[in-house]
């Protein structure tokens, strides 16, 4: 009425959550990659963390940004911060 766009809270929230990416509809094998990745880790490094293969590993991660239409690592990052992950790895103590 005030020269602003009005969208019923309904649709907003349909409109939001479809706009963010479900979560929930990730493998858990999914999950842990694209977490891993919000965490800084290269494709090179997550293999030898979850103890899989690089070409497996880029299957997840492509399924996953496939399912939450991500398609940067800063989408990802940003992705797993509006969901409440970790978005830094933990401090490792000097050896």
């Amino acid at each position: 009425m005030a020269g602003d766009n009005y969208v019923d809270p309904a649709l907003a929230a349909r409109i939001l959550s479809a706009a963010q990416g479900d979560p929930g509809n990730l493998s858990e094998r999914e999950r842990s990659v694209i977490q891993l990745v919000a965490l800084g880790y290269s494709n090179k490094e997550i293999p030898s963390r979850l103890s899989l293969g690089i070409k497996t590993i880029e299957t997840y991660r492509t399924r996953a940004t496939d399912k939450l239409e991500l398609h940067s690592r800063a989408a990802i990052v940003r992705f797993a911060h509006s969901n409440g992950w970790p978005i830094e790895p933990p401090v490792q103590a000097n050896r």
